[in-house]
């Protein structure tokens, strides 16, 4: 099978290019939050699903552009203290922009998340959304999560399934000649995560996150598509077959395309350290 930086764990690959600053991230954001149909928006539903401690240490892992905390700084409580944490100093310095001002900021720094630089039950709350598919090894990932977890405390982590974006993977199939399966749920996904979550905690339970994307405009689609591998490397003749590829979904549904998501968080409690 050919590798795929994207999902393979190129570690410089992710720090130096994909996610420098949050550019690419932002066009692959902008398609969920413009064509998303679910009832509530993903970062004020994550937020939710759980009881926050009203004076919590809080560890985001992969923290981005900071999203989470001004996107649901509405639900959650003011006396929280952030820890925010990445691979990348561009996505560490835009989420510190971001955040300032709305809860306190202890600490931002560039991290890896497989030999973390924080003691052991230091945090309540532990997040990594949608990064653990990127780690080298993830199972080492969740046990720096369990080790800097206070005994009472929560992991959010959050992923994908298989049926993600189905049809994406078909059109990447078609034009770019690769398989239509979805790399990153086989990294870390709804199914291959559990036995990986459950090395460091005793208690796992998935939540599903129920959304589809009713796209209107096809331009859209592209922009979210060039924004990682296959398409971000594609010649100007794959660009062309691209641009027929996702056009013709649109035709054949009447000006609009639904897209499948399947994705959710995993509510990990009981560290084993």
């Amino acid at each position: 099978m050919k590798k795929d930086k994207f999902t393979d764990g190129d570690q410089s690959y992710l720090r130096d290019a994909q996610y420098r600053d949050p550019s690419r991230l932002t066009a692959r954001a902008d398609l969920h939050a413009k064509y998303g149909t679910a009832e509530m928006r993903w970062f004020p539903w994550m937020a939710g699903q759980i009881e926050w401690p009203t004076d919590g240490e809080i560890l985001e892992v992969g923290c981005g552009p900071g999203w989470l905390w001004s996107e649901a700084a509405s639900q959650l409580p003011i006396g929280l203290r952030l820890t925010l944490t990445d691979l990348s100093a561009g996505m560490v310095d835009a989420a510190l922009d971001r955040v300032s001002g709305v809860f306190e900021v202890t600490a931002g720094c560039e991290a890896d998340a497989q030999l973390l630089p924080f003691c052991r039950r230091a945090f309540d709350v532990v997040v990594a959304n949608h990064m653990l598919y990127h780690i080298p090894r993830p199972g080492l990932a969740v046990s720096e999560f369990a080790r800097t977890l206070r005994p009472e405390g929560v992991l959010i982590a959050a992923t994908v399934g298989p049926g993600h974006l189905r049809e994406l993977w078909e059109i990447r199939s078609e034009v770019f000649e690769v398989e239509p399966v979805n790399r990153t749920a086989e990294v870390f996904g709804a199914v291959t995560g559990l036995p990986i979550i459950q090395q460091g905690f005793s208690s796992v339970e998935w939540r599903a996150y129920e959304d589809r994307l009713h796209c209107t405009n096809p331009d859209d689609v592209i922009a979210f598509m060039t924004s990682t591998p296959p398409a971000e490397d594609a010649s100007e003749q794959q660009l062309r077959g691209l641009h027929v590829a996702v056009n013709r979904r649109f035709e054949q549904c009447g000006g609009s395309f639904d897209i499948s998501k399947e994705v959710g968080i995993f509510l990990a409690r009981d560290p084993l350290q």
